[in-house]
């Protein structure tokens, strides 16, 4: 198997600013983040807790944290958004996706704390994740969402998404990556976005990443 160095993923950086003008830094999520990501977690209010985990805990438990800090840079790829002013850099929002390897379909998983909402972060923490699903060579993603969370639902219909199944207070929807990129690189007035496309054209292309 192919595989992309861990210390090459990490020397990943970008430099950009939301609507607000606040300037943060993006890069792929490391194994020694535990600390930042349990305090994220503990720092979004309970509804974005309970939309994201379908819970509300807001003491991870060290088995979901080890799952959410095995990233591989194949199967698992996750990108965090950091507020540079800050002097601890704490994380303002993850997103992820997990491969599965027999099937090649990826599942979708993004959070922002409260305070950052409708400042354009998760669409530019989608185009981070849309553009690394590219070179992993993912092309198919689902998510599963509460019905009654509007936000994730309207950010992922604008990202293409196609909901494929719902139930009860559950809605599946599943995004073609290929078409989720070009509708981000589409969107008009959030540099950021830019910021980032133009970062993985620095980036370079690196060797395939097989999964296993």
């Amino acid at each position: 198997m192919l595989q992309r160095n861990i210390c090459v993923m990490d020397n990943r950086a970008i430099y950009t600013s939301l609507k607000t003008g606040k300037r943060i830094y993006l890069r792929p999520i490391r194994p020694q983040d535990g600390l930042r990501i349990r305090e994220s977690i503990a720092n979004l209010s309970d509804q974005s807790r309970y939309y994201r985990f379908f819970a509300g805990m807001k003491n991870v438990p060290d088995s979901v944290l080890q799952r959410l800090l095995a990233v591989d840079g194949v199967n698992h790829l996750a990108w965090g958004a950091l507020d540079l002013a800050a002097h601890d850099l704490p994380a303002i929002g993850i997103v992820r996706v997990i491969r599965d390897p027999q099937t090649g379909v990826a599942e979708l998983a993004i959070a922002t704390l409260d305070a950052f909402h409708n400042t354009g972060l998760s669409r530019i923490l989608m185009a981070a994740i849309a553009s690394d699903c590219l070179e992993a060579g993912i092309t198919t993603l689902t998510a599963d969402v509460l019905s009654e969370n509007k936000k994730a639902r309207s950010l992922f219909k604008a990202l293409g998404g196609t909901c494929t199944h719902s139930e009860g207070a559950y809605m599946a929807f599943t995004f073609d990556v290929v078409r989720m990129d070009q509708l981000l690189r589409s969107m008009q007035g959030l540099d950021g976005i830019r910021d980032v496309f133009a970062a993985f054209d620095r980036f370079g292309a690196y060797p395939p990443r097989l999964a296993s």
